[in-house]
């Protein structure tokens, strides 16, 4: 019987999935046309959205009003729109380097100015009310970090509430007794969907209120609409969808929103392969979200099946950013054959829109249960550590038109220079240092540095964790470091 009743209901929620298939169909197609243009990487900060926020003031429906200030005294303002019964409340980028759908939720208020949608939006109004939060944590925002001004984590102060943006959120939750909250994040790109292959792109959460993680009204009706919005993403990313670690965090603000009666949906938005900037991510956090908006109007949710949330699977690492496989190593008359996972981790340059990368080997072995995003067979090469080059030393106005190639076929993946610029990385294809005695072991949490031979030949070079072919006049992607 229990069986029948689950047949059942997933006929319906697909039936329902149908319904809205042309919606989410039509909202992937002409994404671009509502597409905030002025947001084009993850790197914006509170004085870029504050102008389009003044705009929204001028639209018809669209009212503003701050809630408050920073530590160093950015306004948070609350967006509103509607004048429906059901109350809808987002908040984003609580985590200050977690973008993704704050510029999402700009792409949305396009979506409802464009008067081709005056009808859906007309229908969806008078039943629900909006509210947005953009940019809780602007002062992290501006660093592009985490953390807020006195490095506290946001989305642990949902207790003590110590910083002025927590008790703004929570000041916003308490006037509005919202019916549903969306906790809007990111998360690494370096999530799988379970101990799969596959990059966890969207990741739901309908968080727990109690240790017990039992299940009530309240994130019942979360678990539903998770459900309709995983079915209305599995159309465009079939296999890249997960759910989030639903462990309670009693200082976390979804968990205590759930428990304080507001059905809580956690959104994090991972990673995507060629989409370093998420950009793909932001469209389909634009199609979620909407997607939910009509599903809650209309409550179809709740014909949606909770097996459907149920059998997401959970968040897992099995990804590293690039993984060089089947390689050998020799130690004297020993061989042994190794793959090797490296990943890079992301800093900003003096000039802000310039992002500068340094490596780090992250595992070496039989890597053969993970995934690289650069993912490469390399049987039949050999590994060897790269070297230092310390027949001359350059100046580096000297390197300014250099050709690496001959010191790149001779396995060199560092150079010696009279003085070292003052950022820690390079825009030239190769290391630079001081003096002779660098490090190029081939271990763990070294960065990676090596070479690649094929017949005792140098065929590639790894600089910095950047794989370069050794051919002339190939162009070098990647920087290197300056190690002092």
């Amino acid at each position: 019987m229990k069986t029948l009743l689950i047949i059942l209901t997933i006929i319906i929620s697909e039936t329902i999935m149908a319904q809205n298939y042309d919606f989410e169909q039509n909202l992937y197609q002409s994404y671009e046309r509502y597409k905030e243009k002025s947001l084009t990487h993850r790197r914006f900060k509170h004085s870029d959205i504050t102008p389009l926020i003044k705009k929204l003031k001028s639209r018809d429906g669209f009212t503003s009003k701050v809630v408050g200030k920073s530590v160093e005294g950015r306004k948070l303002e609350l967006i509103a729109i509607g004048k429906g019964k059901t109350k809808i409340f987002m908040w984003s980028q609580m985590h200050g380097d977690e973008p993704t759908a704050t510029a999402a939720l700009f792409d949305i208020f396009n979506f409802i100015n464009d008067p081709a949608n005056k009808e859906f939006c007309k229908a969806l109004f008078d039943k629900v009310t909006l509210y947005f939060l953009p940019m809780v944590n602007p002062d992290g925002a501006e660093r592009f970090r985490r953390r807020n001004f006195y490095d506290i984590d946001l989305n642990r102060d949902a207790s003590r509430l110590q910083c002025p943006e927590a008790v703004i959120l929570k000041n916003v939750f308490d006037s509005l007794s919202a019916d549903f909250g969306f906790n809007l994040h990111d998360q690494s790109h370096r999530y799988s969907v379970g101990n799969s292959f596959r990059t966890a792109t969207i990741s739901f959460l309908a968080p727990a209120y109690n240790y017990e993680k039992d299940f009530n009204d309240v994130r019942g009706k979360a678990v539903k609409l998770i459900g309709s919005m995983f079915q209305a993403l599995s159309q465009f990313i079939p296999g890249h969808i997960a759910k989030y670690s639903d462990d309670y965090e009693q200082r976390a603000f979804g968990d205590n929103f759930q428990k304080w009666g507001t059905s809580t949906i956690l959104i994090e938005s991972g990673g995507w392969k060629d989409d370093p900037e998420k950009q793909f991510i932001r469209k389909l956090n634009f199609i979620a979200l909407l997607s939910a908006f009509k599903s809650i109007a209309e409550e179809s949710y709740l014909k949606t099946s909770s097996e459907i949330y149920e059998s997401i699977p959970f968040n897992d690492k099995y990804i590293f950013d690039v993984i060089l496989r089947n390689l050998t190593i020799k130690s004297g008359k020993e061989k042994i054959k190794v793959d090797v996972g490296i990943n890079l981790d992301e800093f900003e340059g003096p000039n802000e829109k310039k992002i500068y990368y340094k490596s780090q080997v992250d595992d070496l072995g039989d890597l053969s249960v993970f995934y690289g995003y650069i993912d490469y067979d390399f049987n039949g090469y050999t590994i060897e550590r790269a070297s230092v080059y310390n027949d001359k030393v350059f100046s580096l106005k000297n390197l300014e038109d250099f050709d690496f190639y001959k010191l790149y076929s001779k396995g060199y993946s560092t150079i010696l220079v009279k003085k070292l610029p003052d950022e820690k990385f390079t825009r030239l294809p190769i290391n630079l240092a001081l003096k002779n005695k660098i490090d190029t072991t081939i271990n763990i949490g070294e960065s990676a540095n090596f070479v690649l031979k094929k017949n005792g030949k140098v065929e590639y070079i790894v600089i910095n964790g950047f794989l370069q072919k050794v051919e002339k006049n190939r162009k070098f992607e990647g920087n290197g470091l300056v190690i002092k």
